[in-house]
């Protein structure tokens, strides 16, 4: 009973789903307090607070509802490829990212190393032995890792912020956070970390990080629903921009905003998985359908598929994504070359945005 109960906990808690480098953090000054700044913490600008999830939502979701959750396979390679370790190690002088596993990815440009939400451990949970479990491994490990510049974090669900990992990487590398995340780093006397809120700068060696909106919520105990904040990340180099949409629900405002402060996108890394029940869901986490809104709102050129096949959890099937985003193109009439569910451990290259074209009506 106590493990049953443990591996609810874990379940909830996770589906919530360098000193020497230049600083510099801007935004556009306030003269009030930001919309989405509550009354000690964060909230959604266009959804409704009872609206947030649950424990008796997810529960109902989990045990009570029609639809079955699969189970986790056993030795599942499908929609999976080691990385070569040279590929990273020695990258070179185009854009590159490498999706290593979930929404682990490695983005690299101009001698420039990015790792967002990375999670190397083996389950997506406060505990080692309950929890949603790695079903794909990593295509990389911790060790074959190439020097990391700067980890962006999107929020605090133990699928996308990991106890384990943090403390491999330590202050090595500098860590860029949504507000409220600085102190739970500092637990782990891991101190090189900056916060930022929606719309606000960080410039490191002349690549600008932008913190910007997402529909999402966070949480890493029973006690601090939505006290730290939750955000997409913009990479913006003279001549190369890339999204980093870290998990996140859909409104027809927040990316269409993004869209018309960036001009475009050459590279979006947007979620195309954990979205079913959608009467539970749909709030926090996009279908495929819903991403290729996003797509399309920021100006995307480019772009693949993270937050899937590597954890089960929510219902749908786990090679169902990459089937409802292509149906999800060829309604819209994209090119699905523009837009992929591109295997763990391959390796986006500005070639294939070089090569890619709307289909014509």
């Amino acid at each position: 009973m106590l493990k049953f109960f443990s591996g609810v906990l874990a379940l909830v808690l996770a589906t919530g789903c360098s000193a020497n480098q230049q600083t510099e953090v801007s935004g556009v000054t306030q003269n009030e307090k930001p919309a989405h700044h509550g009354d000690g913490v964060f909230r959604n600008l266009y959804l409704s607070d009872d609206a947030k999830p649950g424990t008796f939502s997810f529960l109902k979701a989990r045990f009570f509802d029609e639809q079955d959750w699969p189970q986790e396979p056993q030795n599942y390679s499908q929609f999976w490829q080691p990385t070569p370790p040279d590929v990273v190690q020695h990258a070179g002088s185009s854009p590159q990212a490498t999706l290593i596993g979930h929404s682990t990815v490695l983005l690299q440009y101009q001698g420039i190393t990015i790792l967002t939400d990375p999670i190397f451990s083996d389950r997506a949970s406060p505990f080692s032995f309950a929890g949603p479990k790695r079903y794909t491994q990593t295509s990389l490990s911790l060790a074959d890792l190439p020097a990391i510049d700067a980890v962006v974090i999107s929020h605090n669900h133990y699928d996308h912020l990991d106890v384990e990992t943090v403390q491999a990487l330590g202050n090595n590398t500098l860590w860029i956070v949504p507000l409220g995340l600085k102190d739970w780093f500092a637990q782990f006397d891991v101190t090189n970390v900056v916060e930022l809120d929606w719309w606000q700068h960080y410039l490191l060696k002349g690549v600008e990080i932008q913190a910007l909106p997402s529909q999402h919520w966070s949480r890493r105990s029973m006690f601090d629903t939505n006290k730290s904040l939750w955000a997409s990340w913009a990479f913006k180099w003279p001549d190369f921009t890339a999204w980093f949409g870290g998990d996140t629900g859909y409104n027809d405002v927040q990316f269409k905003e993004i869209g018309d402060a960036l001009g475009q996108v050459d590279l979006a890394m947007i979620p195309i998985g954990a979205y079913e029940p959608r009467w539970f869901m749909k709030y926090h986490h996009v279908n495929p359908h819903e991403a290729v809104k996003i797509f399309k709102d920021i100006n995307a050129q480019s772009a693949f598929g993270i937050h899937w096949n590597t954890f089960v959890l929510t219902a749908e099937n786990i090679d169902e994504p990459p089937l409802a985003l292509s149906q999800a193109l060829q309604l819209n009439q994209i090119n699905p070359d523009r837009f992929q569910a591109i295997n763990i451990g391959a390796t986006w290259t500005v070639d294939q945005l070089a090569g890619n074209a709307t289909v014509p009506e």
